[in-house]
């Protein structure tokens, strides 16, 4: 920040009108410190924002697993909402999004749970990754009883 890089904080940041000129080169370097002084203490000081918006945008992707979907939305929670997923509010706010934005068969079989806002999101998962299981099951049903089909018809 200039040549006053020594020089004493009531030089650099003073207490009353340094009565500093406009036309005076030292004047001008020790006003443009000043300014920089106090835009760095202002960004310093202001808190980060939070980016609520992208930390909510989560959603369940098309043949992505319930559990590969929490941790997405763990990483969303600590990198968008600086907040540890862990945390019980972070907790909450992790369920309602979990249940939410999951695929809508998973949603209706999570959101027919009693109390399912009052459950641990590990149960939440488990129950999800029933859903899940389940629909792996027909659909290889129905793969099998295509190729029986097919079969038949030869």
């Amino acid at each position: 920040m200039g040549k006053e890089e020594g020089a004493p904080a009531e030089q650099k940041f003073p207490n009353v009108d340094p009565h500093w000129e406009n036309n005076d080169r030292e004047d001008r370097e020790s006003m443009q410190d000043l300014r920089e002084m106090v835009i760095l203490g202002i960004k310093e000081a202001a808190p980060r924002s939070q980016n609520f918006v992208k930390g909510f945008e989560v959603r369940q992707e098309k043949d992505e697993t319930p559990s590969a979907f929490l941790k997405r939305l763990k990483e969303a929670t600590r990198k968008y909402l600086e907040m540890d997923p862990d945390n019980q509010i972070a907790q909450g706010l992790l369920k309602v999004q979990f249940v939410t934005e999951s695929w809508p068969d998973i949603q209706k079989k999570l959101q027919k749970l009693d109390g399912w806002s009052e459950r641990q999101i590990e149960e939440l998962l488990c129950e999800a990754q029933k859903r899940e299981d389940e629909k792996r099951k027909q659909k290889a049903k129905m793969m099998v009883a295509a190729v029986v089909e097919i079969t038949k018809r030869r």
